[in-house]
């Protein structure tokens, strides 16, 4: 709020300045809205300016750890980088620029959520030899450990969902994702 008043987008806690306004709905119009949202992410971004642990795995000589941060505007990011044991002791935090820049840590896959959001039970876990992260009860990403490949990962579901509502994401992400990754950790 204090940032809406500074920048002079609003008057007070409940007054549009008149430049920012838009007199059909009594809302921002879009220079305000657009200045809006460049406060919004500079807020985000400075929230989420560090990779937030969620989860390590090990297997053999390493450790994959998943990492969640904002991705853009209001997308959420999944991260899964791998650090051998012996460089990290699967405690300390590692900070963005660690991990964006050391040369021991490994950028094993991304994806992130837009519009429908399943952020529900996120984690990561082995099944013979293959790595798989899941999402709202869905598999979302497979990475061959033995090989050291990822087999399945689509970085934006929503995009190849075509945008079809929460419904239609996670009918995209079952038929191409999960039901695939299912069928080879199950072989």
């Amino acid at each position: 709020m204090e940032e809406l008043i500074k920048q002079e987008i609003l008057i007070d806690s409940l007054t549009i300045t008149p430049k920012y306004k838009d007199s059909l709905s009594n809302g921002l119009n879009q220079e305000g809205f657009m200045k809006y949202a460049d406060i919004k992410a500079n807020i985000y971004m400075s929230f989420f300016k560090d990779y937030l642990y969620q989860q390590k795995v090990e297997y053999n000589n390493d450790f994959y750890i998943l990492y969640f941060t904002m991705a853009g505007f209001d997308d959420m990011q999944w991260d899964i980088i791998k650090i051998p044991k012996s460089k990290w002791n699967g405690k300390e935090r590692l900070s963005r620029e660690k991990v964006e820049k050391s040369s021991s840590i490994e950028h094993i896959l991304f994806n992130y959520d837009e519009g429908a959001k399943n952020t529900e039970n996120i984690r990561i876990f082995i099944k013979k030899d293959y790595l798989i992260m899941e999402r709202g009860n869905l598999y979302h990403s497979l990475y061959d450990l033995k090989n050291q490949k990822v087999l399945i990962n689509e970085e934006s579901p929503w995009h190849q969902a075509e945008g079809d509502g929460k419904e239609g994401l996670n009918k995209w992400i079952k038929e191409n994702l999960h039901d695939r990754i299912e069928k080879i950790i199950n072989e």
